[in-house]
């Protein structure tokens, strides 16, 4: 086995030497809808021999593994183990090798059958049937059946949970038979079956219990390939592969996601085969990677992924001005902010110049005209609003090193107009915990933060983060920006069938997002990982997640 200790002490001497954190963005790369448009749009394009093409399975060549249990180091933490209170991107890479859903998503962004084998819609679009996988079975010896896909819409009722954003429009779950299940829901809702690949099955035992979450935080409860083995926060999640899967699963002995939040130590475990895994890779050290170690393989695709700063609308200076209620203020933001320039110091030229608030990789996707960097603009701005001398600000930021490097790129651009930043760096379940207070409570005023819709599609990419209702703790809207157009439009589109339509409706949506600028538009950058040409089986979405269901190593 690789050696785990050792490497939890470096994890340990590293959080005693840097701020460590992570990517609080939501299913940031991994919660996973439909993609649009991929195509080279940005400012830069990565060269195109540094990767293999998106959908690809990863093969084998070369050197052995010295053993069958595969490590992945990436640099945040899950937040929580337990499915249904989870929701942020590193949290779902380390949970979906658990857990499963009815349905999911292939590599090319296709919706499949999971624990559901066939489903069906009524002609009214409010009653979705679905057939059920039979022969499943829980991690904890429990069956898979209609009752169990009941029992995850009751948890959901609970608005603590993150569950309940994707079930709470569920008005009954009715059991059909044993294997058969039919989801009722309140109105109409075309992006329906890509959030129900958001719903992961929980047993309900496990589910029943009264410190439920507790439980699940050290014990796994799911039908997915791995269960849990060995947990220590912040250090590493061991798990083994479930002896009853449902199908061929993975050839290793062991899975191990460990914490690792210095890029420079990712690389060199990479380098050294204490991980075979790693990611994100660290832009600037691509070349040298490469060159150092030529049979390691380097995979740069198109992600979901979109960077933005949120700009806290309600939030006052101590004179009781609102300086981000002002659109001039958040527009001079933006207009400040050099995207080129952010693309490529911060990522290398990995990244794109953003054109509307989320990822060209989803579908719906409809560019405005960029915020190209205008200093005199955007100081006139500040002067029209009264806020010529700039003002002091906070910016909350995960303290990996990529995070970071990010918000302090921000903060040297908002300089130059006055405004200054000071950052605040995190642990990102600190970030996750101060970004989820309600608005009588909150601290934040700016949040460097990037988001990767989990389901695929413009409702997910906007809904939780910019819609009014979803404002903290309901969801993630930290601007408390609230514009009854944009909200009307998104509440609309849901009940569309016609796609241009449907398409018509998102672009004006987006129009509005980019007008009013409740963000600081960064950019999109894309999904680097790095593993060793003995690694079998592996396959990867789009939204920075890497699937390890057939998951061996060479050896």
């Amino acid at each position: 086995m690789k050696r785990l200790l050792p490497l939890l002490l470096a994890v340990v001497m590293t959080l005693g030497l840097v701020a460590c954190g992570g990517n609080s963005g939501g299913n940031s790369g991994g919660n996973s809808g439909n993609s649009g448009n991929s195509g080279n749009s940005g400012t830069t394009t990565p060269p195109a021999d540094s990767g293999n093409d998106a959908g690809d399975t990863a093969g084998t060549s070369g050197d052995k593994s010295p053993d069958n249990d595969f490590v992945i180091a990436m640099p945040n933490d899950a937040t929580h183990l337990d499915p249904h209170v989870s929701s942020n991107g590193y949290s779902n890479q380390i949970t979906n090798a658990m857990y499963e859903g009815l349905l999911g998503f292939n590599e090319q962004t296709e919706v499949i059958p999971v624990l559901a084998t066939d489903w069906s819609v009524s002609e009214d679009a409010l009653v979705y049937t679905f057939k059920l996988r039979e022969g499943v079975t829980f991690h904890d010896g429990e069956t898979f059946n209609a009752e169990a896909v009941k029992a995850v819409w009751e948890r959901g009722k609970d608005t603590s949970l993150s569950l309940n954003r994707n079930t709470k429009k569920w008005t009954d779950v009715e059991v059909l038979g044993e294997y058969e299940v039919a989801i009722h829901i309140e109105s109409p809702d075309n992006t329906f079956i890509n959030k129900l690949t958001q719903v992961r099955m929980v047993s309900p035992k496990a589910m029943a219990m009264d410190n439920a979450s507790d439980y699940l935080a050290k014990n796994s409860a799911g039908t997915g390939p791995f269960k849990l083995s060995e947990r220590v926060d912040g250090g590493y999640t061991k798990m083994v592969p479930y002896e009853n899967y449902w199908q061929d699963g993975p050839t290793v002995d062991s899975l191990t996601f460990e914490v690792v939040p210095e890029d420079a130590s990712r690389m060199a475990k990479l380098q050294t085969g204490e991980a075979d895994l790693i990611y994100p890779v660290p832009v600037t050290d691509i070349e040298r990677l490469q060159s150092e170690s030529p049979n390691i393989i380097v995979d740069v695709r198109d992600t979901t992924i979109f960077r933005y700063v949120t700009l806290n609308t309600e939030w006052a200076l101590p004179d009781g001005r609102k300086p981000f209620a002002d659109k001039r203020v958040r527009q001079a933001l933006n207009y400040a902010f050099d995207s080129e320039a952010y693309a490529k110091i911060v990522f290398n030229g990995y990244a794109k110049e953003p054109t509307s608030c989320f990822a060209d990789t989803i579908m719906y996707h409809s560019p405005n005209t960029p915020y190209k960097a205008d200093l005199e603009k955007a100081k006139s701005l500040m002067k029209e609003a009264g806020f010529e001398d700039g003002f002091d600000v906070e910016i909350i930021v995960d303290n990996t090193t990529i995070e970071q490097k990010g918000a302090t790129f921000v903060m040297q651009q908002l300089s130059q107009i006055g405004v200054n930043v000071k950052l605040l760096a995190n642990e990102s379940t600190v970030n996750a915990e101060a970004t989820s207070a309600p608005l009588e409570t909150t601290t934040v005023q700016m949040w460097y933060v990037n988001w990767s819709s989990g389901s695929f599609e413009a409702d997910g990419s906007m809904r939780s983060i910019l819609h009014s209702d979803k404002m903290p703790p309901d969801g993630y809207n930290t601007a408390f920006w609230k514009n009854e157009e944009f909200d009307k439009l998104l509440d609309d589109a849901l009940k569309m069938t016609d796609t241009k339509e449907i398409a018509d409706t998102y672009a004006k949506a987006q129009a509005v997002v980019w007008e009013e600028c409740p963000w600081m538009f960064l950019g999109n950058d894309n999904a680097i990982v790095a593993y060793q040409p003995y690694c079998t089986g592996l396959q990867f979405k789009p939204g920075d997640e890497v699937v390890v269901t057939t998951i061996g190593l060479d050896h």
